[in-house]
């Protein structure tokens, strides 16, 4: 009996991670797609920074803009994008640290408006090359329980291509 147990259970956790590999897959191809589109254009934040655009700003610093997402993950699914154009994550310094605070901080201030809980809360940059737009922007996502099988692998903390705003302090932290 506990044999079968096993290896049901073998079976569940094969296809779990079958299903997973689809969907990073099918992830990669559309940043691709995206990637190779983007290419061609100048960065579309800029465009909406600089009002080229109808989007619909909800908040407005001199140092940053908050928006909603075009394709939400969730019930409420923001960008917090800085007025200086800076490609990704990556991109930015040791001393840069600054900038994620302040993603941080307005994200969170602005949420507090909408009533949403921290704890529901999801803050966190895509890293490349899994980033849609080659302009650094912080994603707020709440709540993370509404999001779907697809954006919780998409947005999955602690992975090669997601990081928390805690993992990208740490990860400023320690460049050199």
């Amino acid at each position: 009996m506990t044999a079968m147990i096993i290896i049901q259970n073998k079976k569940r956790c094969r296809k779990l991670v079958y299903i997973e590999l689809l969907a990073l897959v099918v992830f990669l191809v559309f940043l691709a797609y995206l990637s190779s589109q983007s290419k061609m254009a100048i960065c579309i934040f800029c465009d909406i920074i600089s009002g080229k655009s109808t989007t619909k700003f909800e908040v407005e610093t001199d140092d940053y803009v908050i928006f909603k997402d075009i394709k939400p993950a969730s019930d409420h699914h923001y960008l917090a994008v800085p007025k200086g154009h800076t490609e990704s994550l990556v991109a930015l310094a040791k001393n840069d640290i600054e900038i994620v605070n302040t993603l941080e901080s307005g994200m969170r201030t602005f949420l507090a408006t909408k009533g949403v809980e921290s704890n529901e809360t999801l803050l966190g940059f895509h890293m490349p090359p899994f980033i849609t737009v080659k302009h650094l922007h912080l994603h707020g996502i709440a709540p993370r329980s509404n999001m779907s099988f697809l954006m919780r692998f998409i947005f999955k903390p602690h992975s090669a291509w997601f990081k928390l705003v805690d993992e990208a302090k740490e990860y400023l932290k320690n460049k050199s």
